[in-house]
């Protein structure tokens, strides 16, 4: 392999990859300085409830232990570029209390390059609800 050629994944897939897991570690442990840093100013979330969510708002109802998960796990199936906007789609699954049933939705992150730094701007979740139950 010749040097500088290590990987044929664009340097900016990379990132956003990296900055998901960031993120998904982030929501699971509360971590809201990270999540605060990672979140536009502007984020604006639809969520899985069917509200729509400031930043402000989510990173209180985190705080406050409304929204809290013991597991979250995250499969990303497509990550694209339009210039300045990385649009990131998947499903992921949370599980929110001890001996509750995993939950599973579909996502989609909008991150947005603002001063130099990719920060996720927009997030729509919905609930599946054929992918949620169980096969039990």
């Amino acid at each position: 392999m010749e040097s500088g050629c290590m990987s044929t994944v664009p340097d900016w897939r990379s990132a956003i990859a990296a900055l998901e897991e960031q993120g998904r570690k982030a929501f699971l442990a509360r971590d809201l300085e990270t999540l605060n840093a990672l979140w536009s100013d502007e984020l604006i979330v639809n969520s899985p409830i069917n509200r729509i969510h400031s930043k402000e708002r989510v990173l209180a109802l985190l705080n406050e232990g409304i929204i809290s998960h013991i597991s979250y796990e995250v499969d990303i199936e497509r990550i694209d570029r339009l210039q300045d906007l990385v649009i990131v789609m998947g499903g992921d699954t949370v599980i929110n209390a001890p001996g509750s049933r995993p939950i599973s939705r579909r996502f989609t992150n909008v991150w947005r390059l603002e001063n130099g730094a990719w920060r996720m701007f927009i997030r729509h979740a919905n609930i599946a609800p054929n992918l949620s139950q169980s096969s039990a």
